[in-house]
């Protein structure tokens, strides 16, 4: 949940702070309580920041690279947003967050409450944690079986997890448990982007180079039809690599528009696809001028716009659009490329997870948290 009101202003975004990590970052997601960043990247280590405190201590539960996350929560869970100044550390908690510990825990008033979010690695470990207590605590653990794992979202009401990866599977996970529920077959190539339609019935997936974005009955099981999306995928002459794909999707709120995003082929800009959802035919194409980019990540905010966070060379930047225009919004430079982004559930911050350091690739990384001021 995500709050909407009052009124933003996203063209006038500014950084508040950032926070330090020990290795290139690729993921980042923010608790539905708002209390936490978890943050992961060229590590098996997840990487949960305090964003009151500022203070960041890493759990070493992941297996490989932790590439992708999100998260869940029933309605009425309190949210906290980021302080304007950063207050004294709390005192050290216990290493092992897999043991109950006294006075951790969900709170005994709210039994029914539920705060999720689900971490996943490249080699297919997904854990799932409970954010209510003190302090997070592993719910479940699981190895899902892509061989690569690309993607993890969660459906509206919170019944099912959905994965996709190298395999080209969809599988569907009981979030209760972490059990196999379902898989969804047909891509062949890997997956790299997932999204539940608002209306509880469908499932979206977006591949790497089938130019292809298919719909699910997830329920049954069944594919519905497909999107063609064959400008966010294109091999460079010369090389076997697809640089394009469908790197993320997202829904309006009403659910009559789809978003996807990536790059049209290597070396140019990043893109911004808008479909029909009842037509299924293409209705927009946002084209950026962040030269020789791709967008890794999109998200649409309850006020009307959307938000997608990019990678150049060596350089990262987070584009505001408007649906109905082919002009940006605003942008705004970050410190470094910018694989990962989300947005807090108080609807006013940002979260951007990056690389950084001198080397060609990286060899440290940031969290940056942005906020967008109230309109004047």
């Amino acid at each position: 949940m995500v709050v909407a009101e009052p009124k933003l202003d996203p063209a006038a975004t500014r950084r508040l702070r950032e926070f330090p990590h020990e290795t290139p970052l690729m993921s980042c997601v923010v608790d539905p309580t708002g209390r936490w960043c978890f943050a992961g990247g060229r590590s098996r280590r997840i990487y949960v920041t305090d964003l009151d405190s500022g203070v960041t201590r890493s759990l070493e539960d992941h297996e490989s690279w932790v590439v992708t996350a999100t998260r869940w929560s029933s309605p009425g869970v309190p949210v906290r947003s980021p302080a304007a100044e950063l207050a004294p550390p709390p005192p050290p908690q216990p290493r092992d967050v897999t043991q109950p510990v006294a006075g951790l825990g969900r709170p005994a008033t709210d039994p029914a409450q539920e705060s999720l979010v689900i971490t996943g690695d490249l080699v297919g470990r997904l854990i799932c944690w409970d954010t209510l207590g003190e302090w997070p605590s592993v719910r479940w653990s699981i190895e899902t079986g892509h061989g690569t794992l690309r993607t993890v979202t969660v459906s509206r009401d919170g019944k099912h997890v959905a994965t996709g990866g190298g395999d080209g599977v969809v599988r569907l996970w009981s979030i209760t448990d972490g059990r196999a529920v379902r898989e969804l077959t047909g891509h062949t190539c890997p997956v790299f982007s997932l999204a539940f339609h608002p209306d509880g019935t469908h499932l979206l997936s977006g591949d790497r180079g089938d130019q292809k974005i298919r719909q699910w009955d997830f329920a049954a099981g069944k594919q519905i039809r497909e999107f063609d999306a064959k400008d966010l995928s294109n091999y460079k002459g010369g090389t076997d690599i697809n640089y394009g794909g469908v790197r993320d999707l997202a829904f309006t709120p009403d659910g009559a528009v789809v978003f996807c995003c990536g790059r049209d082929s290597y070396a140019r800009p990043g893109l911004v696809l808008q479909f029909d959802w009842k037509s299924g035919q293409q209705i927009r194409k946002q084209v950026s001028t962040f030269t020789n980019s791709i967008f890794h990540h999109l998200l649409f905010h309850p006020q009307g716009f959307y938000v997608t966070a990019g990678v150049g060379a060596q350089t990262g930047e987070i584009w505001f659009w408007t649906p109905e225009k082919d002009e940006k919004l605003a942008s705004v430079k970050v410190s470094g490329p910018a694989y990962g982004m989300d947005l807090h559930p108080d609807g006013r911050h940002i979260l951007v997870a990056q690389m950084g350091g001198p080397r060609t690739y990286g060899d440290q990384g940031v969290v940056g948290l942005y906020e967008m001021p109230l309109a004047k």
